[in-house]
C-alpha cells in the first residue's frame, strides 16, 4: 500500500489517498477536492470508496463534490450518518458552494472497505464523536481524530464521549508497536511511540 497525503482547509486536516496497483481509497476528503482529484487523475487510479473517519465538517466538505467527479460510494460510521444529512448540523461551518454527499453507507465495527488489490478493516472507535471509526490495514492505522501524536481526540464537541475514547484508545493500543499511525491532524506517529510519549497513553501513568 502507497499512501499520498495531503493538508487540507483552514482546520488543516489531513486526507490521505491509499492505493495499491491501480486500485485506491481517499480517507477525510476535508476540502480542496481540486487537489485530490488532480493527484487521483495523475496516477490513473480507481477510488473505489470515499472514507470518513467521522462526521465533522472538516474532514467531509470534499466528499460530494468527489463523488460527483469519480461515482464513488461516500462511507461514516453509522452513528455519525446524522451529521451529513441533518443540514443543521454544524450550520455555521458549512461554506456558500457546499456539495452534499448523495450515495451514503454507514460503517460497521468489522467491516472492510476498498476494492480490488486495496482493502482495509473499519475499526469503531467512538469518543470524539459517536460514530468515529479507524481504518486498519497490517501495518498501517489511520486514526482519524482519535490518536495524534503526542494528543487525543477532543471530546467537548457535541456527541463526544470520554468515557468511550478512552476505551477506543486502549482498543488501538493492542495493534503492534510498529504500526504506522497516520492521524486527522499533524504528523504520522507509530503505536510504539505514542505508548512512551503520549501522556494519555502512558501506561507509567495509569492512564490506560
Amino acid at each position: 500500500m502507497e499512501i499520498y497525503s495531503l493538508s487540507v482547509g483552514p482546520l488543516e486536516a489531513n486526507c490521505y489517498i491509499a492505493y495499491s496497483g491501480k486500485d485506491s481509497i481517499v480517507i477525510d476528503p476535508g476540502d480542496e477536492a481540486n487537489s485530490i482529484l488532480s493527484f487521483v487523475r495523475e496516477k490513473g487510479l480507481r477510488v473505489h470508496a470515499i472514507v470518513l473517519t467521522h462526521g465533522h465538517f472538516d474532514h467531509f466538505l470534499a466528499a460530494g463534490k468527489l463523488q460527483e467527479a469519480l461515482g464513488a460510494p461516500v462511507y461514516i460510521g453509522r452513528e455519525d450518518l446524522p451529521m451529513l444529512t441533518d443540514p443543521g448540523w454544524m450550520a455555521e461551518y458549512i461554506p456558500p458552494g457546499y456539495v452534499p454527499p448523495r450515495d451514503v453507507r454507514p460503517l460497521a465495527d468489522g467491516d472492510t472497505v476498498g476494492g480490488g488489490l486495496l482493502g482495509v478493516k473499519v475499526m469503531s472507535t467512538p469518543g470524539h464523536s459517536p460514530g468515529s471509526v479507524c481504518l486498519y490495514a497490517p501495518g498501517v492505522l489511520f486514526s482519524g481524530d482519535l490518536l495524534f501524536s503526542g494528543g487525543i481526540g477532543r471530546t467537548d464537541l457535541p456527541g463526544g464521549d470520554p468515557s468511550a475514547i478512552k476505551e477506543s484508545l486502549a482498543k488501538v493500543v493492542q495493534l503492534p508497536d510498529g504500526t504506522l499511525v497516520y492521524p486527522g491532524h499533524g504528523p504520522m506517529t507509530t503505536i510504539g511511540d505514542e505508548k512512551i510519549s503520549n501522556p494519555y497513553l502512558s501506561r507509567r501513568r495509569g492512564n490506560l
